[in-house]
C-alpha cells in the first residue's frame, strides 16, 4: 500500500513539476523537498540495517549532483530526480535507479534529436547531424553488449556513462547555441561565452559546449570578467552589468526537463511492474 501511494506521489509530483517547468521554467521547492525529505525517509525505513542498499543511492545522488554542477541540468530538476529516485525505488528494487537513469538519457536523446533536426533541416545540415546522433547510438549500442558479457549490471552503467561521454564530445558539433537579446527572461539561462575586458575593450571567447573538450582546451583570460558561464545561470545582476557593454548574447540552448523526467519515471515504473 505504502508502495502505491509513494509511486502515485511521485508521478504527481513530477507532472506537476512538468506544467511549472513549461509555463515558468522554474520547479518550485515547495514540491520537490518534501519529495526528498519523505522519499529519505521511505527508504531509510525500508533498507534501515542493509547499509549496502544506500551505496547505490550515494552514487546517484552525486552522479545527479555532478551533472547540475556541469549545469547539464538545472537545480530544479537536480531535486526533482532525487525525490522520484528515494520514493519509488524501495518498491520495485534497487536496480530501478540504474534502469531510470539509462532511460531518462534515452528520452532526452530522442527529444533532443527531433528538435535538434528539426533546426538542422531549416539549417540544411541534416546529414551531417544524422551522421553524430547514429554515431552516438552505435558507440553506446556496442558498449552495452560488450559489457552484457561481463555482467548485465555494469553493461546498463557502461552504457550509460558511454553515452554521456560520446554526447558530451559530440556537442561540439550539434546546434546547442543560440544568440538572445539581452533581458530579464534570461535569468538563469546558462551563458555560453565568456565577456570580459581586454585593454579597455570587450571581449568574448566562445564556450565549448562539450566539458571535456573545454577542460582539455581550458585558456586562463587576461584581462577583466563581466561574465562568464556558471552552473547556475545568468543572475539578473550580471545582466545588469552586461547592458553596459552588448545588446545580445550566446546562449545555450535549453529545454524544460520536467516532462521528459516523467515521462522516464512513467516507463520505468511500467517496466519494472511487469518486469
Amino acid at each position: 500500500m505504502i508502495g502505491e501511494i509513494c509511486t502515485i506521489f511521485a508521478l504527481t509530483a513530477s507532472f506537476i513539476a512538468s506544467y511549472f517547468d513549461i509555463k515558468t521554467r522554474e520547479i518550485p521547492n515547495l514540491l520537490t523537498l518534501p519529495m526528498i525529505f519523505i522519499g529519505l525517509v521511505v527508504f531509510f525505513a525500508k533498507y534501515y540495517g542493509e547499509w549496502y542498499f544506500f551505496i547505490p543511492l550515494a552514487i546517484s545522488y552525486f552522479f545527479i549532483w555532478l551533472l547540475w554542477r556541469l549545469g547539464i541540468i538545472g537545480g530544479g530538476d537536480t531535486k526533482l530526480i532525487m525525490g522520484i529516485i528515494a520514493l519509488v525505488s524501495p518498491f520495485y528494487g534497487i536496480f530501478f535507479i540504474p534502469l531510470f537513469f539509462v532511460i531518462l538519457g534515452f528520452i532526452s536523446f530522442i527529444h533532443y534529436f527531433i528538435f535538434g533536426l528539426i533546426n538542422e533541416i531549416e539549417d540544411g545540415n541534416a546529414k551531417m547531424f544524422a551522421a553524430i546522433i547514429s554515431l552516438i547510438i552505435v558507440i553506446t549500442v556496442a558498449t552495452y553488449f560488450i559489457a552484457n558479457f561481463f555482467s548485465p549490471t555494469i553493461a546498463k552503467f557502461a552504457a550509460l556513462l558511454t553515452f554521456i561521454i560520446a554526447a558530451d564530445i559530440a556537442s561540439s558539433f550539434l546546434p546547442c547555441k543560440k544568440k538572445a537579446m539581452l533581458s530579464e527572461d534570461l535569468i538563469g539561462e546558462p551563458l555560453a561565452e565568456t565577456i570580459y575586458l581586454q585593454n579597455g575593450k570587450v571581449m568574448r571567447k566562445e564556450e565549448n559546449a562539450s566539458f571535456i573538450i573545454s577542460a582539455i582546451r581550458r585558456k586562463e583570460i587576461e584581462g577583466e570578467i563581466i561574465a562568464k558561464p556558471s552552473y547556475r545561470g545568468l543572475t539578473k545582476k550580471e545582466i545588469e552589468i552586461l547592458r553596459k557593454y552588448c545588446n545580445e548574447i550566446l546562449i545555450f540552448i535549453t529545454y524544460p526537463m520536467a516532462p521528459i523526467i516523467f515521462l522516464a519515471l512513467l516507463i520505468s515504473i511500467l517496466i519494472s511492474f511487469f518486469k
